[in-house]
C-alpha cells in the first residue's frame, strides 16, 4: 500500500484541519460535559493549576496530556468522568511579573514582545496583576482546547473565585475537625516585600528555597555581650582559636530577646522574621570589633576577634568561629594575617595554632592544614579552591570522623572545679570517641538546654 506524505508545512496544516474538525464535533456533542448519571460509576480528577503569568508551554503540555490520557482511559472503562481545570491566580508569580512590567524590566518586556507575542497596546495593561492573569488565562485556555484536552470547560474556575475560596475554607475546617491539622511553627521561605511565604513556583527560575539551620554558639565578652558565631560544625567548638568578622561590613549591637548581641546588620534584620524581638541599639563597623576578646562557651578560653575578608555579612550572623585544624577557610585566613596586624591587635601568632579534634581516615591530625597545602591554596581569596577543600574535609569528617578523646582536657578552663568536673564528665561520656554526627547532635542539645547556643534559619540557595 502506498502512503502519500505531504510536504511538512502542508501536512501540518492538514493535521490541524483534522484536529479542528474533531474539536468542533466534541464541542457540539458536549462529550466532555459531565452531568450526574446514576447509571455510571463516577470518577473525578484534575491536575496542578497553571499560573497564568505567561502562555502555556511544553511543560504544561506534558502535565496535562498525561492527565487527559487518564481521563479518557477511565471513560473507556465506563466511568462518568468529571475533569475540570482551574487557574492559579494567587501567589507571587503573577504579582512579581506585573511588578517587573511596571519597573520596565527589559528582559521581561522583550519576553512579552518577542517570545509571547503580546500586542504592544496590551503591554501597559499588564501592569495590573489581575489583567495579566486574565489575559494569559484566556491565551492558555485556547492552547488547551487546541491540544484537544477532554476538560469540562463549564467547570472552569480560578483560585480567587468566591466559590473556590469557600471550598478551601471548608476543606481546612474539615481536616481540622478530623484531627489531620496541627497548628504550630516551622521555617518557611518568606518574601519580606510581599509579606507572604514562598515556594518553588514563587521564585525566579522555579527554584525551591532550601532552608538550612545554623547553630549559634554564644561567645561572650566581659560585659556579657553575646557574639553569636553561626556554624554548621558546632562539634569543632573545642578547637576555636579566634572569632572572625569582616572589617568592611556593617554590624550592630542589638537587643535580641532581652540579651545584647553583636551581629551583622543583615543578620539582625533576618532574625526579625524568625519569631524574635530585635531592637538595634548601635551601629558599628566591623573594624571597630577587632582586638576584642570573647570567651568560648565550652572551653572557657578567651579568644580574639580578628579580620577576615571571606566572612559574608549576609550569611549566618556575620560572626564566624575559627577552627584552623578542620576548616580550610580559617587556616588560609590565619596565614593571611600579617605579623604587623597581629601585633597591633595584641595577639600572639602562637595562640592561633591549630588544635586537632577529629580523627578521620585518610588524613593526618590537621585535615584542613593538610588539604590547603596539598591543593596549593595561597590565600583566602582563592574561593573556588577553598570551597572544594571545605566540601572534601567536611564531607569526610562527617562520614568517617570520630571525636578525639583528649578534647576533654580543653573544656571549662578556669571554671570552678565542680563545674569543670561536670562539663568534662558530659564531654567524656557524650562527645569524646563518638562519630561526628552523633557528637554534634549531643553537643547542640546540651548547649541549647544550658542557654549557651541557639538556632537561626537561612535560605542556603538564595540569589
Amino acid at each position: 500500500m502506498h502512503i502519500y506524505v505531504k510536504p511538512h508545512n502542508d501536512y501540518a496544516a492538514h493535521l490541524i484541519e483534522i484536529a479542528e474538525k474533531w474539536q468542533r464535533r466534541w464541542a457540539e456533542a458536549k462529550v466532555f460535559e459531565a452531568d450526574p448519571d446514576p447509571s455510571k460509576p463516577k470518577f473525578f480528577l484534575t491536575v496542578a493549576f497553571p499560573y497564568p503569568n505567561g502562555p502555556a508551554h511544553m511543560g504544561h503540555g506534558r502535565t496535562y496530556t498525561i492527565t487527559d490520557a487518564y481521563a479518557r482511559f477511565k471513560r473507556m472503562q465506563g466511568y462518568n468522568v468529571l475533569f475540570p481545570l482551574g487557574f492559579h491566580y494567587t501567589g507571587t508569580p503573577i504579582l512579581t511579573m506585573a511588578e517587573k512590567v511596571v519597573a520596565g524590566d527589559e528582559k521581561i518586556l522583550r519576553l512579552l514582545r518577542k517570545v509571547y507575542g503580546v500586542p504592544e497596546d496590551m503591554i501597559p495593561r499588564l501592569t495590573d496583576p489581575l489583567i495579566m492573569a486574565r489575559y494569559f488565562h484566556e491565551i492558555s485556555k485556547v492552547s488547551f482546547i487546541e491540544m484537544g484536552y477532554s476538560i469540562d470547560w463549564r467547570r472552569e474556575f480560578t483560585t480567587i473565585d468566591p466559590e473556590f475560596k469557600a471550598f478551601i475554607r471548608w476543606q481546612f475546617s474539615k481536616l481540622r475537625e478530623k484531627g489531620f491539622l496541627v497548628k504550630g511553627t516551622h521555617p518557611v521561605g518568606w518574601c519580606p516585600k510581599h509579606n507572604m511565604p514562598v515556594g518553588m513556583h514563587d521564585t525566579e527560575g522555579d527554584v525551591e528555597p532550601e532552608i538550612g539551620e545554623w547553630t549559634l554558639l554564644f561567645f561572650t565578652d566581659d560585659q556579657g555581650v553575646v557574639y553569636p558565631a553561626a556554624t554548621l560544625r558546632p562539634e569543632t567548638v573545642f578547637g576555636v582559636t579566634n572569632i572572625w568578622v569582616n572589617p568592611k561590613a556593617e554590624y550592630v549591637k542589638a537587643c535580641v530577646d532581652g540579651r545584647v548581641w553583636i551581629l551583622s546588620r543583615r543578620a539582625a534584620w533576618k532574625l526579625g522574621f524568625q519569631l524574635r524581638k530585635v531592637e538595634v541599639l548601635e551601629e558599628l563597623r566591623g573594624e571597630e570589633l577587632l582586638g576584642r576578646w570573647v570567651r568560648n562557651p565550652v572551653t572557657g578560653e578567651k579568644v580574639p576577634v580578628l579580620p577576615a575578608d571571606f566572612v559574608d555579612p549576609d550569611t549566618g550572623t556575620g560572626v564566624v568561629m575559627s577552627v584552623p585544624a578542620h576548616a580550610p577557610y580559617d587556616y588560609a585566613a590565619i596565614r593571611d594575617l600579617s605579623d604587623d596586624v597581629l601585633r597591633k591587635l595584641g595577639v600572639d601568632r602562637g595562640a592561633l595554632r591549630p588544635r586537632p579534634l577529629i580523627r578521620v581516615r585518610g588524613y593526618g591530625e590537621l585535615p584542613a592544614v593538610e588539604i590547603v597545602e596539598k591543593m596549593g591554596i595561597r590565600s583566602q581569596g582563592e574561593r573556588d579552591k577553598l570551597e572544594e577543600a571545605t566540601k572534601r574535609v567536611y564531607g569526610d569528617e562527617f562520614k568517617y570522623g570520630v571525636m578525639r578523646g583528649d578534647i576533654v582536657d580543653y573544656v571549662a578552663v578556669g571554671a570552678p572545679p565542680e563545674l569543670r568536673r561536670y562539663v568534662q564528665g558530659f564531654v567524656k561520656e557524650w562527645i569524646a570517641g563518638r562519630p561526628v554526627p552523633e557528637a554534634r547532635e549531643n553537643l547542640v542539645r546540651w548547649l541549647r538546654a544550658a542557654g549557651l547556643a541557639d538556632r537561626m534559619y537561612e535560605i542556603m540557595n538564595k540569589p
